[in-house]
């Protein structure tokens, strides 16, 4: 689900009428104040001024329950409130850290520990923008890009079952080899519980595109460079463990690789040859998620982390202010 979209979007709006009030409101009271001391201190005022602390306890507060996020998902018995509604409030009170502790810090990055902190918070801050910016991007193209997309953490185990699959059409089109083990024990398996009907798998409630994997009742004579193939190219890139350089990665060497094969092939195995494209392109796909996958949380790798270093800093920075207050 898109974070800001038509349907999304109107329970944002009070979050964002109140950033926009709190916003002005505080810098309203920052300023008033200090152009009503002037001559009080030099420089504009800091965490040691009325305002200047005020707003520091309440950014320091903002920060202490945005970490509080983490827990709501992690501790799933939590039900304090709708995740939803977190995430909201987790979005609009960051953006709102940002102007308390400027004015907290009174344009000032102060001393070695004050520094860092406003450094933290400042990548902090615009890496949750980034991340917020690849939520709502990423899924609406993996929607419109990967038609076969399923569950992230079955590509794995549904590839094995892809290839198993394939490698039943390969025996079936280019006769069984009496040496291989293997195939006679996949010979033997338990039917497989998933279906193929026409362009679609089913799989439970999941349902990804596919070619119609029909096998072939007879062998083809001279289709032995469909099982060339298949051992030496397929079925690696189908299992996840082809070179980076394998013709099967990008769409259309892909292409270009089954045609070569297609010409050393009678018309009766071209079917199966087709199916195996097709599988390829399944696969293809898969990959693709993956690196969806891997974009839409690789921002959480500096984002959570550096989080983490913000609030035990933060509080380290309390303790040193209340020292030496």
């Amino acid at each position: 689900m898109l974070l800001f979209d038509r349907k999304s979007w109107p329970p944002h709006r009070p979050w964002l009428i109140f950033f926009l009030l709190a916003t002005v409101a505080s810098t309203v009271a920052y300023f008033g104040f200090a152009f009503g001391h002037v001559g009080d201190a030099p420089g504009w005022p800091g965490g040691s001024s009325l305002p200047g602390l005020i707003f520091g306890v309440l950014g320091g507060a903002i920060i202490l329950f945005e970490f509080l996020l983490w827990f709501r998902k992690k501790v799933r018995v939590w039900r304090i409130g709708r995740a939803q509604t977190w995430l909201r409030a987790h979005i609009w009170l960051g953006l709102l850290c940002v102007p308390l502790l400027i004015y907290h810090s009174g344009f000032r990055l102060g001393g070695s520990l004050s520094t860092v902190l406003m450094i933290l918070l400042l990548i902090v801050i615009l890496s949750g923008i980034w991340g917020l910016f690849l939520q709502q991007i990423l899924p609406t193209r993996m929607l419109e890009q990967i038609p076969a997309e399923t569950i992230f953490s079955q590509i794995d185990r549904l590839s094995e079952q892809l290839s198993t699959e394939a490698r039943q059409l390969v025996q079936a089109t280019c006769g069984l080899d009496p040496d291989d083990k293997t195939a006679d024990g996949e010979r033997a398996a338990a039917p497989t519980p998933y279906l193929v009907v026409g362009a679609v798998r089913s799989a439970g409630r999941i349902q990804g595109k596919v070619l119609e994997t029909r096998t072939a009742p007879v062998a083809v004579p001279g289709a032995e460079a469909l099982s060339a193939f298949f051992q030496e190219t397929v079925d690696p890139f189908l299992r996840g463990r082809a070179d980076g350089d394998s013709p099967l990665r990008l769409r259309q060497r892909a292409v270009q690789k089954f045609g070569e094969v297609k010409t050393h092939l009678p018309p009766a195995a071209h079917s199966a040859l087709e199916t195996l494209a097709g599988m390829c392109d399944q696969r293809r796909q898969w990959d693709q998620q993956a690196g969806f996958q891997f974009w839409l949380h690789s921002w959480l790798w500096v984002h959570f982390p550096l989080s983490v270093a913000l609030v035990v800093l933060m509080i380290v920075h309390i303790w040193v202010a209340l020292k030496y207050w």
